[in-house]
């Protein structure tokens, strides 16, 4: 079967799910319990300041990822995740790939993204992407690595 990349909002059931489930995963392989509370899903993910994607196949949810554009040429790729069962299938280069399409027709001239050096799967498809370890450039203490990727006219 197909999977399928729509836009979305952040009250979807589904993205909330799938915002749910990163958080989960992340904090579990991080080697922290599981979180009381799943932090909200980041502000700017809705037009017109950005977008929220997700994917499916069928009618299962499989991977979300957002896009924000915060009034400057760059914009920042938030919350992407693919499901354990979906990964090495293309989805999340996908994703991204249609993240940065977004944030090219809005202007922007740069992606930038943070996360966490034992994603490592994560780590590995934004290096093969293109992106470039930076410096700290939003303070989030939950990440340890921050990427960015210029943008280009194709």
């Amino acid at each position: 079967m197909q999977v399928e990349l729509s836009r979305t909002t952040p009250q979807d059931p589904a993205a909330v799910v799938m915002h749910e489930a990163l958080y989960r995963e992340a904090d579990e392989r991080g080697g922290l319990p599981p979180p009381i509370a799943v932090p909200a899903m980041p502000v700017g993910l809705t037009p017109p300041t950005g977008a929220l994607l997700i994917a499916h196949e069928g009618l299962e949810p499989v991977g979300i990822g957002g896009v924000r554009h915060l009034g400057t040429d760059v914009a920042e790729v938030k919350s992407m995740y693919v499901r354990p069962s979906h990964r090495g299938r293309g989805v999340a280069r996908r994703l991204l790939e249609e993240l940065e399409s977004i944030a090219r027709e809005h202007g922007c001239l740069a992606v930038r993204l943070d996360s966490s050096r034992y994603l490592t799967e994560a780590v590995s498809l934004y290096r093969s992407a293109g992106y470039e370890e930076i410096a700290d450039y939003n303070g989030n203490r939950s990440a340890d690595i921050w990427f960015e990727r210029p943008l280009t006219s194709g």
